[in-house]
This record gives C-alpha cells, sequence and structure tokens, in this order.
C-alpha cells in the first residue's frame, strides 16, 4: 500500500532517522511541517519581518526532499501580517517540493478574532491565485471557515487534526500562550464540549465538496488513547460517511503526539481497524493526500 504521512515535524536534521523508521513500518512518504522551537528567536531558521510577522523556512526538510526523492515534501506556514505575503505564497507553489500552506488561527482568541473579521483574506487571495490547498488548524472553531469557503470557491482547504476542540494535552498550553487573566477559564470551557456534539459541528463542513479533513490526533479528539484507539472507530465512520474517503488524510503528527501511541500503533490503528474496506484504507492512508496534494 502506498502509505503517506500527511504531518510530520523535522528540523533540524533527523531526515536519515525518520527514514530508516518509515522503511521499517512501510511508511512511502511524509509531509513535513518545519516546526523548530524558537519561532524566530536565534538559532531558529524562522524570522520576524514587518511589524513582527513570522516567516518560516523549511531548510532540513528542503535537504530531505533533494537527498532522498519522492519520500519528502513539506508545506509552508504563512502569517498574514506577513508584507510579502503574495511573493512568499508564489515562492511556495514554484518550490520543487513545496505541497501546500498552512494556517494556524485557532491557537489563541485574538487570532481567532482575527480570522472572524476576515484579516486571512490575503492569504487565501494568494492561494487561490497559485493553486496552493490550506491547512488550517482551528480547534472547535471549523464554523468560521464558512466566510472564506463561500468567498474562495475555487480552494481546496484541509481541515487539521479532526477539527476539534483542543485535548486535555492542549488547552493548557493555549491558555499560557495567551496569558490572559481568563485564559485558563476559557479554554477549559471549549475542551469541556462534549465530543459528539463538538463532532457534529466539523462534519458539517462536509457540505463543501472542496474541504478534506485531516484525521490526526483522533485518540486525543475522541478520548481514545491506548492501541487500537478503538473509541475512535465510531467517529472515524460518521467522518467517512460525511466526507467520504476521498478526502480524508491520516496524518501521524508522531513528534507532537499527545497520548503516547508510537508511530507504528498510530498507522496500524487504521491499517488494522476491521471497520474500514480496503478501498477506504488506500484513500485515507496515502491516496487522498496523493490527489490533493498534486503529488505523485
Amino acid at each position: 500500500m502506498d502509505i503517506v504521512d500527511s504531518q510530520v515535524h523535522l528540523g533540524p536534521g533527523g531526515a536519515a532517522e525518520m527514514l530508516a523508521a518509515m522503511n521499517a513500518l512501510g511508511i512511502k512518504s511524509v509531509l513535513v511541517d518545519e516546526l523548530w522551537l524558537g519561532q524566530g528567536t536565534p538559532g531558529d531558521p524562522a524570522y520576524r519581518v514587518g511589524e513582527g510577522a513570522l516567516r518560516t523556512t523549511s531548510p532540513t526538510a528542503e535537504l530531505a526532499a533533494w537527498t532522498y526523492p519522492g519520500r519528502f515534501s513539506y508545506l509552508v506556514r504563512v502569517d498574514p501580517n506577513d508584507p510579502e505575503l503574495r511573493s512568499v505564497v508564489r515562492m511556495t507553489r514554484d518550490a520543487k517540493f513545496a505541497r501546500a500552506l498552512r494556517i494556524a488561527p485557532g491557537m489563541t482568541r485574538a487570532e481567532l478574532t482575527a480570522f472572524a473579521a476576515g484579516d486571512y483574506d490575503g492569504v487565501f487571495a494568494a492561494a487561490s491565485e497559485c493553486g496552493l490547498p490550506i491547512f488550517v488548524t482551528i480547534p472547535g472553531n471549523t464554523h468560521l471557515l464558512a466566510r472564506y469557503l463561500d468567498k474562495y470557491r475555487d480552494i481546496k482547504l484541509i481541515i487539521c487534526h479532526c477539527g476539534m476542540p483542543p485535548g486535555e494535552t492542549l488547552w493548557p498550553i493555549m491558555a499560557r500562550m495567551e496569558g490572559l487573566p481568563d485564559s485558563m477559564d476559557y479554554w477549559s470551557k471549549v475542551a469541556a464540549e462534549p465530543v459528539a456534539d463538538a463532532f457534529e459541528k466539523v462534519l458539517r463542513a462536509a457540505d463543501r465538496p472542496n474541504v478534506a479533513l485531516k484525521w490526526a490526533h483522533a485518540p486525543g479528539s475522541f478520548k481514545a488513547a491506548g492501541y487500537p484507539n478503538e473509541a475512535t472507530r465510531p467517529f472515524l465512520r460518521r467522518a467517512l460517511n460525511a466526507f467520504g474517503a476521498e478526502r480524508m488524510m491520516w496524518a501521524s503528527d508522531i513528534s507532537a503526539n499527545q497520548t503516547g501511541e508510537s508511530w507504528a500503533e498510530l498507522l496500524f490503528a487504521i491499517r488494522d481497524n476491521p471497520d474500514l474496506s480496503e478501498r477506504e484504507r488506500e484513500y485515507i492512508l496515502g491516496r487522498t493526500a496523493r490527489n490533493w496534494l498534486k503529488w505523485d
């Protein structure tokens, strides 16, 4: 089976070790979101531009893609406040191994407010112009996508991490990122929404044919930690019924996994899921990513 992991983090270095693990697991290719932890500080290849916008680079992922053809590609995180946003997106379009953009407006209330107000129009307009799909991290707030989907109907958009509210590990981190007096209270209430209710809101996005769902962090989202994550299976079936296998792609996000499973366990929880047909496995584990990312 042609298996594609549609999100891993890489950097600095580590491509050879990752490739060895991929070979052991039968993973053909990975899409890298190169994320160093400095976020623009000295020693991090990302840097600040304009009035503080973060412009990322992907040196490790680019080198991996050139060194091991076909095994690595990458996405580019973009900041809507980058004064050269259109140029950055065009460079992403023209780069040999870049496949998509990524935005994460759902990590703070300030960014959610900006997203709801239309401050990301520039990102969507540039992506539309360049024919690039956009991965969007917007936990628990997928309804805010409607404004952009109505305006940019040709955009291919992939909802990251099942679209679900932040899990037990993530929401305290988000609250600390905000640093506001009521942050802990706010994010704890968001995370406490009943799982079934929160997922029903995500599934409404399936009405848009240009929206796909990235099946990542499902064990944390659906309180199903521990291989084979059986409690995720009813939710996966609901997602398949709504989106169809052709609009679902698997990702391990292994370096940021919050529930302790190994890379192999996250993969085989899908591959050995008895509720899936062979065709569904084929699309979720690789073909959807190939099609949506134009990755032969």
